[in-house]
């Protein structure tokens, strides 16, 4: 955030503002809602002494208001509804997986989808942090990946209970929820009627991200 700061007192100076370079735009991207709070906070405290110092009273406004469109522009939001049968929720899924660079949670009912087990595994292999919490009577299922993505050291919790343990939910990075009827399987995928949601509201990745944290104290070690 320090960086992001820094560049745009930097461009104070000039009378012509510019866009934020790629590296900049790529860490303003990867701040949550509190974090662009804090850093459009900054920014006002900033464009006080700025105008202090400032013979034009209005260009201290002019590059607050320039600071935070490009703050806007380069914000991160994805709201989308997916529906099966088809291609569409797997394909997301996958972008969502490849794209995740510190953890997945994932809470769903069964795995039997071998690409999305493998898009996990990848995960794993490039160091992001990887947990999965699954129903107890489905890893038996044909066809069941949860045992592998255990052996491939993926940590897995699962229930303990003669009821389901049947959410159909997950969190990318702390800051995209995805949630629906769809569970991992082919059949969603080219037979059922299934959807799923994915959003980067940053109330409901919250709340999802704070149920999996209690399911994850609860369940048990596969």
């Amino acid at each position: 955030m320090n960086d992001i700061l820094k560049w745009f007192v930097d461009i104070f100076s000039y009378d012509d503002y510019r866009e934020l370079p790629d590296e900049l735009a790529g860490k303003l991207n990867e701040l949550n809602r509190v974090e662009r709070g804090e850093l459009k906070m900054k920014l006002f405290n900033e464009a006080k002494l700025l105008a202090r110092e400032c013979d034009d009273p209005v260009k201290p406004i002019r590059w607050l208001e320039n600071s935070f469109e490009l703050i806007e522009q380069n914000t991160f939001r994805l709201h989308e509804v997916l529906l099966s049968p088809g291609k569409q929720i797997p394909d997301t899924l996958n972008v969502l997986l490849d794209n995740a660079k510190h953890s997945i949670a994932v809470c769903v009912f069964t795995i039997s989808d071998h690409e999305l087990s493998k898009r996990l595994l990848r995960a794993k292999r490039r160091g992001v942090d990887v947990r999965v919490i699954s129903d107890d009577q489905k890893i038996h299922d044909r066809g069941s990946q949860v045992y592998n993505l255990k052996k491939a050291g993926v940590k897995v919790k699962i229930d303990h209970s003669r009821y389901h343990m049947h959410n159909k939910f997950g969190i990318v990075d702390n800051r995209i929820a995805f949630t629906g009827s769809y569970n991992w399987t082919y059949t969603a995928t080219k037979h059922n009627q299934e959807n799923l949601v994915v959003t980067t509201n940053f109330d409901i990745v919250g709340k999802f991200a704070e149920q999996f944290e209690k399911l994850w104290d609860e369940m048990f070690w596969l």
